[in-house]
């Protein structure tokens, strides 16, 4: 048997054909970041402000509701949760309405922000026309617009010309985002034909939308092509048109600088003080005298448009309603100076 020597140079070490696992710290190799469980903060983002009730819209902003329900029947799930989670937080770094779309910037969990919009058909000059027309032919359309409410019953305006002033489901929005999810999403309805339903960042600027229609319900105008400024003095032209074509002549212009441009407040907000007297009470006069003009607020609105009923009316409706202003104003001159007038003030 052949022994090493003592001064024999050592045998050389096995080798072994194993990989060396590879440090995540190695250079070159960045280390994987673990996914976030909450998106990126957004400082100064588009949010909304949801009260203590937790009401995301007021019950009677009719025309925000109309858009929650939209918003219901687009999303589902976890995505309708994250996006309210999303607009509450002011996950929205850029949001803009423009005629026929809306479109943002959303911060979720990425790195980078996705791009999202909403996108509704506006409606032609002629078809506006048409709605303008129909508007100042309904008194009572025309008397609310003009005093900076938009009626429930709008639609009906609409609906008859074949048009559509709020999208009546998800078909009537094309919405886009650049979020996997909703790519996959995109995917999915292709294969089985139905409508892609909307991620957290699409119902999160829609919710945006949705707290914006209940400040400014008119919004619903602009989105479909049609400027507020531009509807309103459409509507006072075609109902002085109206008028003279009736026998009513038009007193007033139709925009009165600091009058018109003052913002309206509903009813409904000042219901706490309504029947309070404010300070500037005290610098009213209070003497009565006839008005420069008769019966302004009937040449406003013209003759009624309740016409052609069988039998036909005793007497037409602006003549009695002209009677009972004369009746009121002959009784308020008729009264005495000292003599109190007792408050009609509810208890």
């Amino acid at each position: 048997m052949f022994t090493r020597g003592k001064y024999a140079p050592p045998m050389a070490a096995p080798q072994y054909n194993r990989a060396v696992p590879q440090s995540r710290f190695s250079p070159g190799q960045p280390a994987s970041k673990p996914p976030l469980t909450k998106p990126r903060k957004v400082k100064n983002g588009v949010k909304v402000s949801v009260p203590s009730t937790g009401e995301v819209v007021p019950a009677g902003a009719w025309a925000a509701q109309r858009w929650m329900r939209l918003i219901e029947q687009a999303g589902e799930g976890n995505a309708l949760i994250e996006g309210l989670e999303y607009a509450k937080e002011g996950q929205t770094k850029k949001f803009a309405i423009t005629p026929g779309r809306i479109e943002a910037t959303v911060q979720g969990r990425a790195d980078r922000p996705y791009t999202t919009s909403l996108t509704i058909d506006l409606i032609s000059h002629e078809d506006w026309d048409k709605a303008v027309h129909a508007m100042s032919e309904g008194a009572i359309y025309a008397a609310k617009l003009l005093a900076a409410e938009l009626p429930p019953n709008i639609e009906d305006v609409f609906v008859p010309l074949g048009l559509k002033l709020f999208p009546a489901g998800p078909q009537d929005v094309r919405a886009s985002c650049t979020c996997t999810d909703f790519e996959r999403k995109q995917r999915d309805a292709r294969d089985t034909g139905v409508q892609p339903r909307w991620c957290k960042h699409l119902c999160c600027i829609a919710y945006l939308l949705a707290s914006r229609l209940a400040d400014e319900p008119f919004l619903a105008f602009a989105l479909r092509g049609m400027d507020t400024h531009e509807l309103l003095d459409r509507v006072r032209q075609r109902r002085q048109v109206v008028g003279a074509a009736q026998g009513a002549t038009p007193v007033y212009p139709t925009r009165v600088p600091g009058v018109s441009d003052a913002e309206s407040v509903p009813l409904d907000a000042n219901l706490a003080s309504f029947w309070r007297m404010g300070e500037g009470a005290k610098e009213l006069d209070l003497s009565p005298n006839p008005p420069p003009v008769s019966h302004p607020l009937l040449r406003r609105l013209g003759q009624s448009p309740w016409t052609g009923a069988t039998p036909p009316p005793a007497f037409p409706l602006v003549g009695l309603l002209a009677s009972c202003y004369d009746t009121i104003s002959q009784r308020a001159l008729a009264q005495a100076p000292d003599e109190e007038t007792p408050s009609a003030r509810p208890e």
